[in-house]
């Protein structure tokens, strides 16, 4: 970006990071993103979101998303963005296992003609029309089946979850991380407390509106 608008000074750029490092929850590219979105302001560039967006596609497929800083519903590598509706409120519990798992060997051992297919534009309506059940109802990630193959505690983990009153546990990106989703406080509480006993790292975080 320095050598593309010819800038002559530098930066020292220092990271605190807030969201757990190779748990399939977009913390690097979320880093990328607001790297980029920072210095297009201190260089005073007066890039468009989607002339960044274009920069960050060339870091990494999930950094144009996090540049738009918004819903969205991604396709193609995780390029191209539709903003959409935001989600309806909701308390979400994350559950990181302690080991990690490579997105390049998820991928490796992907085969379109093999996974399972969720109904997204259901989903999405569900969305815009700040239906939460319906929301629920058409969730997953098809990535799952092969994640599980080298994480068994992800499976675990779901069932833990739903056992404790989540209303869906779904797997994070390629993993390991698995999050919960309940619109009842003292059932997200429930959950952690349940939870804590089997994973160091258990987060209780709210939807943003």
């Amino acid at each position: 970006m320095k050598e593309r608008y010819e800038i002559q000074k530098g930066v020292d750029i220092n990271i605190d990071k807030q969201i757990p490092v190779a748990a399939g929850l977009g913390g690097g590219s979320s880093d990328a993103a607001a790297t980029l979105r920072g210095l297009n302001r201190l260089w005073e560039l007066e890039l468009t979101l989607e002339e960044l967006a274009l920069i960050g596609e060339q870091l990494g497929s999930d950094v144009p998303f996090c540049i738009y800083n918004k819903t969205a519903y991604a396709t193609g590598r995780g390029e191209v963005i539709k903003l959409i509706h935001e989600i309806p409120q909701c308390w979400v519990i994350l559950v990181k296992p302690p080991k990690g798992i490579s997105s390049w060997t998820v991928f490796e051992e992907l085969d379109l003609a093999s996974l399972p297919h969720y109904n997204h534009d259901k989903m999405i309506e569900a969305i815009n029309e700040n239906n939460y059940e319906e929301m629920i109802r058409y969730a997953g990630n098809a990535l799952e089946e092969i994640s599980g193959k080298y994480r068994p505690d992800i499976k675990m983990i779901k069932g833990k979850m739903e056992k404790f009153g989540a209303d869906v546990a779904i797997m994070s990106g390629t993993g390991p991380t698995v999050y919960g989703l309940t619109q009842q406080y003292s059932k997200a509480q429930r959950i952690v407390n349940g939870l804590k006993g089997f994973c160091r790292e258990v987060y209780l975080v709210r939807t943003l509106k």
